[in-house]
């Protein structure tokens, strides 16, 4: 199964399976906007990646929480009401007054069965963990991951994204037995060294991630692209895995996957 997979920059992608197409936490506003998050800004570094054609044929929106970072105002216009929507429930009041009323809303562990163009797509919340620190992890609210099991009459590709999450045990005994062939973690170490601490992944807790889930192939996302994304994509070079496809961050290139 031929997978094609575009970084559109921060944690927003879309996967093309076939004439599947899968896209992920529309955050398009441009470079220099300043995001308020309350406890701190962030300014976005990089401008995000696309065209007019990029969200126009999107079967099914992929929402894992309700942080500006993730989905904002212009993301947002591109969520087409054709499409099917999976969020998690704190996103799905602002999806609502945006006129995104046919939602599939999941709570962790919850799983959605969906047939869309030929595919048999299964769809488990798992567990986003928002935080090193419990405190700012239960403020930040809770956070889909979600694990996809994507099948026609020939042909499965399991996939893992992470969103918003760091390394612990709730995340990875609810992946417990599950293969998977594409590994999409949210990187960055959002925060790290503030008083707020570590909020997403950094390149140890991935180490150890894809030393539990074994991945056959991992793109990271969700670095670079703001200030608060704190750690450098050189940290993730530096566990040199083969497994790992890292993308440019200035032109969010594509990738191409062939799963068997």
């Amino acid at each position: 199964m031929e997978l094609i997979y575009n970084w559109i920059g921060g944690a927003t992608f879309v996967l093309c399976i076939g004439n599947l197409n899968i896209a992920c936490d529309p955050v398009l506003c441009p470079q220099g906007t300043v995001q308020d998050f309350f406890w701190f800004k962030s300014k976005r570094i990089e401008a995000p990646v696309y065209d007019a054609k990029t969200f126009s044929d999107i079967d099914l929106w992929l929402i894992t929480h309700n942080h500006e970072d993730h989905l904002d105002k212009i993301g947002l216009s591109k969520i087409n009401t054709q499409s099917t929507v999976i969020c998690n429930p704190n996103s799905a009041g602002i999806l609502k007054k945006n006129r995104i009323t046919d939602l599939n809303i999941l709570n962790w562990h919850s799983i959605q069965k969906l047939s869309i163009k030929g595919y048999e797509i299964s769809i488990e919340a798992i567990p986003g963990i928002h935080g090193v620190n419990p405190l700012s992890a239960f403020f930040a609210g809770k956070v889909n991951g979600y694990y996809l099991t994507i099948a026609n009459k020939n042909e499965k590709v399991q996939i893992y994204i992470t969103g918003d999450t760091v390394y612990k045990d709730k995340v990875i005994n609810a992946l417990k037995g599950k293969a998977i062939d594409l590994l999409i973690p949210n990187m960055g170490a959002a925060k790290q060294g503030s008083w707020i601490m570590t909020l997403t992944l950094n390149a140890t807790m991935l180490r150890k991630m894809i030393a539990v889930l074994h991945p056959k192939h991992v793109i990271p996302v969700h670095f670079g692209t703001f200030e608060h994304y704190v750690e450098p994509v050189s940290e993730i070079q530096k566990l040199e895995d083969n497994r790992i496809e890292i993308l440019n961050p200035v032109d969010h290139s594509s990738a191409i996957f062939l799963i068997q």
